[in-house]
């Protein structure tokens, strides 16, 4: 472990090594025993900081506060079901599915009545259409 190293881990962890991850102990004991004057710098900073941070007590609230607090928060409006549960989107989304199961619907329908009438069924009953079809020049 290098000094900045050190010094990074110390304004991490603080100046208590104990408080470290325990990979880092051994080597911040052989790098605290060089008696380097940044590491020693360093250390006392970190000490200091952690006594302002040892000697802050949290203070309880006050029950107005509280109270303040519980009354500046936003009432829950009373919405209609209507609005709640989005009813305007359903409606849309079941009319767009509902037209196009409609749509598909009367295509096929379209479609079975109209080749009814024109396809019929030969007399060997393999319902072959060659003699409706125009293939155009004869090339033999």
């Amino acid at each position: 472990m290098n000094t900045e190293q050190f010094i990074k881990l110390t304004e991490a962890y603080g100046a208590d090594i104990k408080r470290w991850p325990e990979d880092y102990q051994k080597q911040a004991s052989q790098v605290i025993a060089l008696k380097l004057p940044e590491i020693n710098l360093a250390l006392e900073q970190a000490r200091l900081l952690d006594t302002i941070f040892s000697s802050h007590e949290i203070m309880p609230t006050e029950r107005k506060l509280f109270e303040d607090i519980v009354a500046s928060a936003p009432k829950e409006k009373n919405e209609s079901l209507w609005k709640r549960l989005k009813i305007n989107r359903w409606i849309g989304l079941s009319s767009l599915i509902g037209t196009s199961i409609a749509g598909a619907l009367a295509g096929a329908f379209f479609v079975s009545i109209w080749t009814a009438g024109i396809l019929p069924e030969n007399a060997d009953g393999t319902g072959s259409i060659a003699q409706y079809v125009d293939v155009g020049q004869e090339w033999s």
